[in-house]
Formats: structure tokens, C-alpha cells, sequence
């Protein structure tokens, strides 16, 4: 019943250690103080212990006929015990500096990323736009040259309908009215079919490296959890 009642005991303090070390570094300085103390306490309360049984165990030993004729028993190690203390306060601060130093490590590379990620998204936009830009002109270049070539096209069948006219040719006046419908609806067809295919082409494009930026981000992203769950791990 004593070792379970220690053994729990011994885990409550185990657990508030882990919770002052835990706290922010945003705390008042008063009560920053006041863990800093409880924690020094809570720290050495173990080595209090074991000094506390040293002394017990040398009184009991000093009551014996044996220890009271033995010089050498009266031998004190307590310098030696402190010194062991304090080597393991050092340690311990020697590891908190580590570890806050791969914490702002950690979280620098992650504001590069973060940074770095911003970059990558404004220049893939801006490509975009650019090649927008492009499809733009390159439509209002497609729809100017059209029109003229539709009207020089429109200007020569129409001569050549009043000539044929003028020449009293009806078979051929009937056929060119037909021909001219037939090649002005097919010369629309393919440019129209050419400028859906590179719109088409462009919007895959898109999709394609927008899909590719989203994996990349999440990727960063869970990497950027686990790092994290590390570090708290760690503290």
C-alpha cells in the first residue's frame, strides 16, 4: 500500500514538472517566477529525499558498537551528492536550450515555406495571366483578321456574282451564291474548332498545375503537423 501511494505520488509530481516546463513564454514575470521556484522545488525534492534516508541510515549506523569504533564511517559524502545535483541542473538547462533552439529552428523553416509558398503562388498567377493576356490578343488578332478576310472574300464573290449576272450566266450565279455559303460556313467551323481546342488545352494546363500546387501544399502541410507534434513532444 506505501509503494503504490509513493508510486503516485511520484506521478503527480512527474506530471507537474512536465506542466512548468510547458508554460508560455508569454507569462507574467510574477508568476513566471513563482513556476520557476515550484519547479526547482519539485526537482529537488527526490534528492532531498534520498539526503534525508542518507542521514537517517548514518544515525542508525553511528547507534551500532561497530561504526562508533570506525573512524571511516563517519565519512561524509554529502559534497559529493551536491555536486551530482548540480551537474544534472546543468544538464537539464543545457537540454531546454537545445530543444527551444530546434523549436525556433523548426519554426523559422516553416515561415520560409510559408513564404516561399506565397512566392510560387503569386508567380504561377501571374504566368497565368500572362498567357490569358495572350489568348486574348491573339483572339481579338483572329476575329480582326477574319473579318477582312471574310470581307475581301465577300468583296471578290460579289463582283464575281455581278459579272456572271451581268453575263447572264444563271447556272454559275446559282452555284457561286451556293459556294459562297458552303466555304463561309466551313472557314467559321475550323477557326471556331481551333479556338476551342487552345482554350481547351490552356484550362487543363491550369487544372493540372493548380492539382500539383494543392498536393504540394498539403504535403507541406502534414509535414509542417508532424514537426510540430515532435517539438511538443519533446517539451
Amino acid at each position: 500500500m506505501r509503494d503504490l501511494i509513493s508510486e503516485q505520488l511520484q506521478a503527480r509530481i512527474a506530471h507537474r514538472i512536465q506542466e512548468l516546463e510547458s508554460l508560455p513564454g508569454s507569462l507574467a514575470p510574477d508568476l513566471r517566477n513563482k513556476a520557476t521556484v515550484e519547479l526547482k522545488a519539485l526537482r529537488l525534492l527526490n534528492f532531498q529525499r534520498q539526503l534525508r534516508q542518507d542521514v537517517v541510515a548514518c544515525m542508525r549506523r553511528d547507534t551500532t558498537l561497530e561504526t562508533a569504533l570506525n573512524s571511516k564511517a563517519y565519512r561524509r559524502s554529502k559534497r559529493q551528492t551536491l555536486r551530482e545535483a548540480r551537474m544534472t541542473e546543468k544538464l537539464e538547462k543545457q537540454q531546454k536550450l537545445e530543444q527551444e533552439k530546434k523549436r525556433r529552428q523548426k519554426h523559422q523553416e516553416y515561415l520560409n515555406s510559408i513564404l516561399q509558398h506565397a512566392k510560387d503562388f503569386k508567380e504561377y498567377h501571374r504566368s497565368i495571366s500572362g498567357k490569358m493576356q495572350k489568348l486574348t490578343r491573339s483572339i481579338a488578332t483572329w476575329h480582326t483578321n477574319t473579318e477582312r478576310e471574310q470581307k475581301k472574300e465577300t468583296e471578290r464573290i460579289e463582283k464575281e456574282r455581278m459579272r456572271r449576272l451581268m453575263a447572264e450566266d444563271e447556272e454559275g450565279y446559282r452555284k457561286l451564291i451556293d459556294q459562297k455559303k458552303d466555304k463561309r460556313l466551313a472557314y467559321l467551323l475550323q477557326q471556331t474548332d481551333e479556338y476551342v481546342a487552345n482554350l481547351t488545352t490552356l484550362v487543363y494546363e491550369h487544372k493540372a498545375a493548380q492539382a500539383a500546387k494543392d498536393k504540394k501544399k498539403k504535403k507541406k502541410k502534414k509535414k509542417v503537423g508532424i514537426e510540430k507534434v515532435e517539438c511538443e513532444t519533446e517539451r
